[in-house]
């Protein structure tokens, strides 16, 4: 039996009151996550009543976008920095999670294989969407891309920055960083797919869920073999541009008139580049997607000859899952993510803010 074995026997006795304590700590962060989206969405729609009328649609548009990633991305990242040791007086700082492998290039290089497995998900939530729901426009079943339409280009660009800069820089420290590393410890399988599925529960919506769970899982699985958040901050950089140039296009007079309104003839003839170059682009990113899957397929077939090190063997992933998940924060957690998703609380604040709650 080798060194590393014989310790990890000898701690096993010692890391289930330590993994309680993680349990509770995961679904206490989970919970102030969620309690920051309810606080967003109240302020969000406190703002939007207070702007009505007094600024252009575009500059409300930023402020939201603003006031959005500060509360569902940035602060908790902050809270979460502080909560699990990497700042304050005694933390051990940021650095550990950015180093850049020597394999950063070779790990980076795997993003058409994420990309292509997360999309595939994305695609069958778009068709059973599409099956079970009256509305038959499949074009705005497109996740959220097609609701930002119309925040005219200069809030086009600053949702870019927000998906390209903002949103991978924090949302793989959190994810990737805080959570991924909390249960590594405790098992690499439970690590990786916890806090993928937590990513992608975490959008809010289901339109985003499922492939954004796929992401989570694969972009979790880079950080654990590499040890670092910087490629996947790089590939979820790349992968959120993709959705803001489509964006960008959808934020064209030309590109909304063909596929919001389906009326070819209004669009003049100068415009048309535009709606050929989104043809051409929505194509490309077809084949690149298809491709992806392959490789991903490929990918996955060739990590089956290999078994990963199990870690806390003894206990099983199962056990692990349901100590996670029963504790208090975590059963609110499930309660709030319930609301969140069928749009409840949004929906009766929104109401009772336009007066019309009894």
């Amino acid at each position: 039996m080798s060194e590393e074995m014989t310790v990890r026997n000898d701690a096993v006795p010692e890391m289930l009151p330590q993994y309680k304590k993680t349990a509770l700590l995961i679904g206490t962060y989970v919970m102030v996550m969620f309690v920051l989206r309810y606080i967003a969405v109240v302020v969000i729609n406190l703002t939007d009543a207070a702007l009505t009328d007094k600024v252009s649609y575009e500059t409300g548009y930023i402020i939201k976008l603003s006031l959005s990633g500060l509360f569902l991305q940035i602060l908790p990242s902050v809270i979460g920095a502080f909560m699990f040791g990497y700042l304050g007086k005694n933390g051990r700082g940021l650095k550990c999670l950015y180093t850049i492998p020597r394999s950063s290039t070779r790990a980076i290089g795997n993003f058409s294989a994420v990309y292509g497995f997360a999309q595939m998900f994305n695609l069958l939530t778009i068709i059973i969407t599409y099956i079970f729901t009256s509305n038959a426009d499949l074009s705005r079943k497109l996740n959220t891309v097609t609701k930002s339409a119309g925040a005219g280009m200069t809030g086009a660009w600053f949702m870019f920055f927000m998906l390209v800069v903002i949103a991978p820089v924090f949302e793989e420290f959190i994810f990737r960083g805080v959570i991924l590393n909390a249960l590594k410890p405790y098992g690499n399988g439970l690590s990786i797919f916890v806090s993928g599925i937590l990513f992608g529960i975490y959008h809010g919506n289901f339109q985003q869920c499922f492939y954004t769970a796929a992401a989570g899982i694969a972009l979790s699985y880079i950080a654990n073999v590499t040890g670092s958040i910087f490629p996947t901050t790089v590939i979820h950089a790349i992968m959120n541009s993709l959705g803001g140039i489509m964006l960008l296009f959808m934020n064209t007079d030309a590109v909304q008139t063909y596929v919001l309104n389906g009326n070819e003839e209004a669009i003049p003839d100068s415009e048309m580049i535009w709606v050929a170059l989104y043809g051409i682009f929505m194509v490309s990113l077809l084949i690149f997607i298809l491709v992806g899957f392959i490789a991903a397929i490929m990918k996955i077939r060739r990590m089956k000859r290999f078994r990963t090190p199990k870690v806390w063997g003894e206990v099983t992933n199962g056990k692990k899952v349901s100590m996670l998940v029963l504790t208090v924060p975590a059963v609110i957690s499930a309660l709030m993510i319930i609301d969140i998703y069928g749009g409840f609380s949004e929906t009766w604040f929104a109401n009772m803010l336009r007066g019309t709650v009894q």
